[in-house]
């Protein structure tokens, strides 16, 4: 209302003379103006005569109005054309440049709060066609209009102080060839947060699917030195279909966020959340690493107590900040700046069932091979039952940057129910040595079958003793075993790498599924399937032919050791288990494998031309 009674300041004198005022009236000026200014073209008024020579202050007013309705998306949102200063006296000092600026209203939908420092320059470089609009949040804004998509920088100055940026407009092209972000802030010291969706302003034109209709957003948040924000949920709302090449590359790389990657934050792109922070993925590379992404208090992985539980400890081996609800209204707050193995307990007020929930994000692990478990309950008899999630707390980092699960539930023995489904969900890649080692050993109360996806996530190649008594002692675990258990693990074959993994489960049932190991291919290794099935009684049926088909070259030591003692539902060996090893013999490369297998009928396998028996 202040700049309204300054522009009927600015026609005063008109009033006094309303002849000279009538001479200096060109309606199309303002139209022209508005077009210049925001670059939108604000149609005539048909029910004037001669739209474009004379009008009055109301219709001045009301251009204004409909041009803000065009610039925020068909909505009116003022009503100038009908106030009390929408007198019938002709001017057009409306269309003063400054007068344009004022009214003309364009919505901030993308915001950033800037950190306070003294003598801040701020810089926000733009490489896109649009119109574009920059309130510098200290009363002064800019109208940008372009119509090229090369990198041109805004900057502003400031004195100090916190200021809260809005940008709005829309973008109508992008650069398809240089791999310049849309936009990007280079005033790495000086942004502490961000809020609301750049999306909006930086949208996916059509499908996406044409060059320069896709935004890139490569290093747009990326080396931010003060950032103490999270990421918004709908920062990228409005962006869609297919993704370009380093659309999302290293958009926040090196910059310390508050909070973890939104689960919807690319919902809009045809490509999950894993393909797009994937390291393996170039094109999709976001560098959002989880060592960044610390803070997620909502509980992800679930302990139920035993009835009579007065107290309860477990130890964590892994940086990061970790929220653990112990289920009796007690919260901790853990922040870890080391991998440093240490217990953590809590005392309950009187004993009984409590429901354990464990939240946060790991930010570094152990990689020198210390078998120290991210996470461990081992000997714990309190814990009853599991669920939830434990790679969402504890999940692959950057640059395959793994946890390790080495004796997570060792001996727990009042551990009782299914394994959850999704206990490892977030952990991907390649193995690492002893990573799922020991981790349900002894755990003779669980039930039902072994999750078909419980390691869905791991692929490459083998790692030494990366499946070493997994589930060594789980005679209660029933059904078969899941033919796609190990389905992504591939290459050549690892010291000890499925040593005893089924040991003593006698609960399991039905045959060996036959491509349980399809990847495995190359030289054997010392105790490689050492011990794998031993007394699976439950097991039945024959041995597949091609259980080991990939397996080549010459014997290792142990390799066979007892792989199959005491399998006595096993029925038959095929001749050709072995395919293609032959050479020198190895100090008990197939000692005791079939000891016990007492249903096993028929001819037995070879190797270099003789039976093993002949051996």
């Amino acid at each position: 209302m202040r700049n309204l009674l300054i522009l009927l300041g600015f026609v005063g004198c008109l009033f006094c003379n309303s002849a000279r005022a009538a001479e200096m009236v060109n309606v199309e000026y303002i139209h022209k103006l508005i077009e210049q200014q925001w670059g939108i073209t604000v149609p005539y008024n048909p029910a004037l005569e001669n739209p474009k020579v004379a009008a009055n202050m109301k219709y001045l007013l009301t251009a204004v109005d409909r041009a803000n309705k065009m610039l925020n998306d068909g909505v009116a949102i003022t009503d100038y054309g009908n106030g009390e200063y929408a007198t019938t006296y002709a001017a057009d000092t409306i269309a003063s440049i400054d007068a344009v600026k004022r009214l003309v209203k364009m919505p901030t939908k993308f915001f950033v709060t800037t950190t306070g420092r003294p003598r801040v320059k701020f810089d926000i470089a733009i490489s896109a066609a649009g119109t574009f609009f920059i309130d510098w949040g200290d009363g002064t804004s800019q109208v940008i209009i372009r119509t090229d998509t090369t990198e041109e920088h805004y900057y502003h100055k400031y004195n100090g102080g916190n200021y809260v940026i809005g940008i709005g407009g829309k973008a109508t092209g992008y650069d398809t060839d240089s791999g310049l972000p849309a936009i990007s802030f280079l005033s790495e010291d000086y942004v502490g947060k961000i809020s609301g969706c750049l999306g909006a302003v930086f949208p996916t034109i059509g499908d996406g699917s044409e060059p320069g209709q896709q935004p890139s957003f490569i290093y747009t948040f990326s080396g931010f030195n003060n950032f103490y924000g999270k990421i918004p949920e709908n920062l990228f709302d409005g962006v869609k279909g297919t993704p370009t090449d380093l659309m999302f590359y290293q958009t926040f790389a090196h910059t310390q966020l508050g909070g973890c990657i939104p689960d919807n934050l690319f919902s809009g792109i045809d490509a999950t959340l894993d393909e797009i922070i994937s390291e393996h993925d170039p094109f999709f590379l976001t560098n959002v690493e989880q060592e960044y992404c610390s803070i997620v208090t909502a509980p992800r992985f679930f302990v139920t107590t035993t009835p009579d539980t007065s107290e309860f400890s477990f130890d964590i081996s892994a940086k990061g900040t970790f929220y653990i609800n112990w289920g009796d209204g007690n919260i901790d707050e853990i922040t870890r700046t080391n991998i440093d193995r240490e217990t953590y307990s809590h005392t309950y007020a009187s004993a009984g069932e409590h429901t354990i929930g464990v939240g946060g994000k790991a930010t570094g692990y152990d990689v020198n091979g210390s078998y120290s478990a991210v996470i461990s309950f081992h000997d714990n008899l309190n814990i009853a039952g599991i669920d939830g999630s434990l790679g969402a707390v504890f999940p692959t980092l950057g640059y395959g940057r793994q946890p390790i699960f080495y004796r997570t539930f060792f001996g727990c023995a009042n551990l009782k129910g299914a394994i959850p489904a999704d206990l490892f969900k977030g952990v991907s890649g390649a193995p690492v040595k002893d990573m799922f080692g020991s981790t349900f050993y002894g755990c003779s109360g669980l039930t039902g079958p072994i999750p078909e996806n419980l390691f869905a996530g791991i692929s490459g190649a083998p790692a030494q003793s990366m499946f070493g008594y997994t589930f060594d002692g789980c005679s209660n675990l029933s059904g078969p075993i899941p033919e796609n258990l190990f389905a992504g693990i591939s290459g050549a074959p690892a010291f000890s790498m499925f040593m005893s993994t089924f040991y003593e489960c006698s609960g399991l049932s039905g045959s060996i599924p036959e491509k349980l190991f399809a990847g495995i291919s190359g030289a054997p290794a010392s105790y490689m399937f050492g011990y794998t099935f031993y007394k699976c009684s439950g097991l039945s049926g024959s041995i597949p032919e091609n259980l080991f088909a990939g397996i080549s070259g010459a014997p290792a030591s142990n390799m066979f050791n007892s792989t199959f003692s005491g399998c006595s539902g096993l029925t038959s060996i095929p001749e050709n288990l072995f395919g293609d090893i032959s050479g020198t013999a190895q100090y008990g490369m197939f000692a005791s494998m079939f000891y016990g297998c007492t249903s096993l009928t028929g001819a037995s396998a070879k190797i270099n031309g003789k039976y093993l028996y002949e051996i």
